[in-house]
């Protein structure tokens, strides 16, 4: 049971970073998105 209890913050500290990875991801096709529909508009 111990051992379960210290391998599990590394596995969140590793899905952490992969949701960072995803977010930022995210937020650049918002970006383009974005700029996609200023450019329509304009």
């Amino acid at each position: 049971m111990k051992e379960k209890k210290k391998q599990q913050p590394t596995t969140s500290k590793k899905s952490s970073h992969n949701t960072l990875d995803w977010v930022e991801k995210q937020l650049m096709e918002v970006k383009a998105f974005d700029m996609g529909i200023s450019i329509n508009n304009e």
